[in-house]
């Protein structure tokens, strides 16, 4: 008889995977475990180094803290040119959103749409009051803000205060309160 060839080398047949198997995979598991406590600790090993802080001890420096505070409460002094910004701002506030909801609130005759109307226009005059109310503040530090920016400042104080008080008396709930 004829001798054959060998036959090639077959390759060995894998176990079927089945997706639907409840079976838990340890490589993944392992996997997980590992990113999840180890990512953590080399971010706070590599933070450490390189010298920030991560979390609090009871030590802490008072003197650093406090200084810390003091800084976050720093406001620089006001320069005209921000003076002008916010009382441009102020003006579109005013001018066009207040003038427009107290418009709004006259339109209507229902008493809680007037309302309605009426805590949102005071709810744009009360920024503007408190920022006109800084420029008159930063004004009375320091004098290097003109003359003409403090008159138009107290001349929008006054404007916000007579639309805050047409406000008062067009209340329709004014009885009540």
């Amino acid at each position: 008889m004829a001798k054959r060839s060998p036959s090639p080398p077959r390759a060995t047949p894998k176990a079927p995977v089945d997706l639907d198997s409840n079976e838990i995979d340890f490589g993944d598991v392992t996997l997980g475990i590992t990113a999840m406590i180890g990512i953590p600790v080399v971010t706070l090993v590599l933070l450490s180094l390189i010298g920030m802080p991560f979390g609090g001890a009871p030590g802490d420096n008072p003197e650093q803290a406090e200084q810390w505070r003091q800084v976050k409460l720093y406001r620089p002094p006001m320069t005209t040119e921000e003076a002008q910004l916010i009382l441009a701002k102020v003006q579109f506030w005013v001018d066009d959103r207040a003038k427009d909801y107290i418009r709004r609130s006259r339109l209507t005759e229902d008493s809680h749409e007037k309302n309605f109307w009426q805590e949102v226009a005071k709810g744009v005059l009360s920024p503007a009051e408190n920022e006109l109310s800084a420029i008159i503040d930063a004004a009375a530090k320091q004098k290097k803000i003109p003359e003409a920016i403090r008159d138009a400042t107290l001349q929008w104080i006054s404007k916000v205060d007579k639309l805050r008080t047409e406000l008062d008396q067009e209340d329709p709930f004014r009885q009540i309160r």
